[in-house]
């Protein structure tokens, strides 16, 4: 069902990404310092807010009903759809966003930049929504080719921060960048998607699309708005430097959550889809597990072994944890990543509710633990609550997929 060629592309796409960001914040923490990094991260929350409400939206919806649907017809027709109703959800949240962006910082952001960010999120949909066709279609090798393209406008703001560029004219870097990527995607995919008459999808089929709106609005709302407000209160418990080290070490953890994620969406979202109600669905589910995990814990605790040096590297000298602070963030990193293999079984279940439900249990959840103990906060703290969130969030998201397969053979 996988060709080894479309794995090896996969994790190509992976490490291209992360190559890219890891990049950036280098340049930015040189240039800058802590503070900055935080602050663009910020920014890139912003960014996240717009793009992941179609994102993990009617772009999940668009890669399961390509997978599942049987004709090029349909699937060509359902990317029209899947263009159309991805821009127009992220462009409602772009047009009020970078008001409680800035309202989250305490105003230490200027707006306007919100409003950049918010304009690279809405841009940032036309390249993901090809990525989720050919993801559907099992064509990773060319999203190897789209990832290439997308790394570029990376290392050009990358570039950027070096030669000592504002976070403005950072932002309109990569937003020119995106567009002009945009662009020719666009003309291309309304070549390929064909004719509204011609080539539209089955009403039922645009139906079901339609359902993951919602979860796109859910996780693109909660995810990024709580990952602000934790970075707001943050930096007013402890100080926006202190923000810049949980950063690093969130980035540091990213080269294992990243890849295990990759893996779940570009090789196990596709089988987890076309073999959804069947018994193999169950063994894929297994075979993630073992696959993804195992790594995942392993990676994690080298990383945690040698965070001092790999944060050093990464980013400079300054940025410094304690290690009861880097063992706790690992092991909520590894039960995050446990919960991933059941959200992305949720997806190909087309369960939108529960993962609507489940959403409120992950960083909004951790959002809330923050502020509930806020008194005294630690660097330790944060780590110890962001583990206890991902706990609740493994526990409802294992629970939603497997108690209706209970009486199932794997």
């Amino acid at each position: 069902m996988t060709s080894l060629l479309s794995v090896l592309a996969a994790f190509a796409i992976i490490l291209i990404d992360l190559l890219g960001r890891a990049g950036l914040d280098k340049a930015l923490a040189l240039t800058g310092g802590p503070a900055t990094v935080a602050l663009w991260a910020q920014l890139q929350s912003m960014e996240e807010l717009v793009s992941t409400v179609a994102i993990n939206g009617v772009l999940q919806g668009l890669t399961v009903m390509v997978s599942q649907s049987g004709t090029a017809r349909d699937q060509r027709g359902l990317l029209r759809d899947a263009l159309r109703l991805g821009l127009i959800t992220s462009l409602a949240i772009a047009l009020i966003s970078p008001l409680a962006g800035y309202f989250l910082t305490g105003g230490k952001i200027r707006e306007d930049l919100f409003w950049l960010a918010a304009l690279a999120g809405c841009i940032t949909v036309v390249p993901a929504t090809l990525n989720a066709y050919w993801l559907g279609m099992h064509q990773q090798q060319r999203m190897l080719g789209l990832s290439l393209l997308t790394g570029t406008i990376l290392l050009l703001v990358a570039i950027g921060a070096w030669f000592g560029l504002s976070l403005r004219e950072l932002l309109l870097t990569q937003s020119l960048a995106l567009f002009l990527l945009g662009a020719v995607l666009w003309r291309y995919m309304k070549t390929l998607s064909g004719n509204h008459d011609a080539l539209g999808a089955r009403p039922e089929y645009f139906d079901q699309l339609l359902k993951f709106v919602p979860v796109g609005l859910a996780i693109g709302i909660m995810s990024p708005v709580s990952v602000m407000l934790v970075r707001g209160m943050l930096s007013q418990l402890l100080s926006w430097d202190e923000v810049g080290f949980v950063q690093a070490l969130w980035r540091s953890t990213e080269w294992v959550t990243a890849t295990s994620a990759g893996v779940l969406s570009l090789i196990f979202f596709p089988r987890f889809s076309n073999t959804y109600g069947s018994m193999q669905f169950n063994r894929e589910l297994a075979r993630a597990a073992v696959i993804v995990l195992i790594p995942a814990g392993l990676l994690l605790l080298l990383i945690f072994f040698n965070q001092r040096v790999i944060l050093a590297a990464l980013y400079d000298a300054q940025f410094v944890v304690s290690d009861e602070t880097a063992a706790l963030f690992m092991l909520g990193s590894w039960v995050r990543i446990a919960s991933w293999v059941f959200l992305f079984g949720l997806f190909a279940a087309h369960r939108t509710r529960l993962i609507i439900a489940g959403e409120v249990l992950s960083l909004p959840l951790y959002a809330l633990l923050l502020w509930l103990f806020a008194d005294g906060m630690t660097l330790e703290r944060t780590a110890l609550l962001f583990l206890v969130s991902y706990l609740v969030y493994l526990g409802f998201t294992a629970i939603a997929l497997l108690y209706p397969l209970r009486g199932k053979q794997c």
